[in-house]
């Protein structure tokens, strides 16, 4: 891992949907020559979660229990989450930070919902990595993984994509959040109308809130496993190059092996698009 990063910020256990326990991670993280490691299990709730039409499909995955509807009743868990990172951490003599990837839904009343919830944690940093579509009233949501279940018109889901990267803008300017993980995520599922040359307007919306809030972006190498590129895309790293914002690698690990995966090649391309400036908490 020479002249490469030695941390990621972006990595799960089995506490959501990684496929390894802490100590575990904490472990191959020292074995690879990781100065520290962030731990940042999924954070979702949404009041409609259950309600939502792709719920019939997410209650049968491996990792349903990621998602919830209120933020009261799943308090004890992540409060002992972040107890046993801390005493595994101490046991380990290993530098862990805390932190949650969290969806980030603005309808009225969750924003406040969220900072009480964080305020019974033990946290280190907070990042947010949104997985769903939603309304225009935010009340009703679809997982991007079973999007195309629902919906097949092209001009409906433009809407969608609008309106996620305009929810990625609200969620930057929340200030709650220490850097955005994979930006151009959408394009995953959604590659019939998701092209890197469209929807500038709104991901200059993103990118301009990320320079004037001091957020940082993850550039993801979860996309080389995924769609053989990086989030975000070539383009997009350009426009970052333009502007004042700090970037960090990330591997979003939900396995061992996957913890410091091609960050020789992520480092390679911020080299090459000319990016500088990085984030370390």
């Amino acid at each position: 891992m020479r002249n490469t990063q030695t941390f990621s910020y972006h990595s799960h256990t089995t506490f959501s949907d990684g496929r390894n326990s802490i100590r575990e991670m904490i472990r191959h993280a020292k074995e690879i020559g990781f100065t520290e490691l962030g731990i940042s299990d999924h954070l979702i709730v949404h009041k409609n979660m259950f309600q939502c039409e792709c719920w019939k499909y997410m209650q049968s995955d491996r990792a349903s229990h990621v998602y919830n509807n209120n933020f009261k009743d799943i308090l004890p868990a992540f409060q002992r989450h972040c107890e046993e990172i801390r005493k595994i951490a101490k046991e380990e003599n290993f530098k862990v930070l805390v932190g949650y990837e969290v969806d980030f839904f603005p309808y009225d009343g969750w924003l406040e919902e969220l900072k009480e919830f964080i305020s019974n944690l033990d946290v280190d940093y907070l990042h947010s990595g949104n997985h769903f579509f939603c309304d225009d009233k935010y009340e009703n949501i679809i997982n991007m993984t079973f999007i195309k279940n629902f919906v097949t018109d092209k001009t409906l889901l433009n809407e969608y994509i609008i309106r996620h990267f305009d929810t990625l803008r609200q969620c930057v300017e929340s200030k709650m959040f220490d850097f955005l993980a994979h930006i151009d995520y959408v394009r995953r599922y959604c590659g019939e109308v998701y092209q890197p040359n469209l929807y500038w307007d709104e991901k200059n919306a993103v990118l301009n809130a990320l320079e004037q809030n001091n957020v940082a972006l993850e550039i993801s190498t979860k996309g080389l496993r995924r769609i053989n590129d990086f989030y975000p895309d070539a383009l997009l790293l350009d426009a970052v190059s333009e502007r004042n914002i700090a970037m960090l690698i990330n591997d979003d690990a939900h396995y061992t092996s996957e913890l410091g995966a091609d960050f020789d090649k992520a480092e390679q391309a911020l080299k090459d698009h000319g990016i500088t400036k990085r984030f370390k908490i």
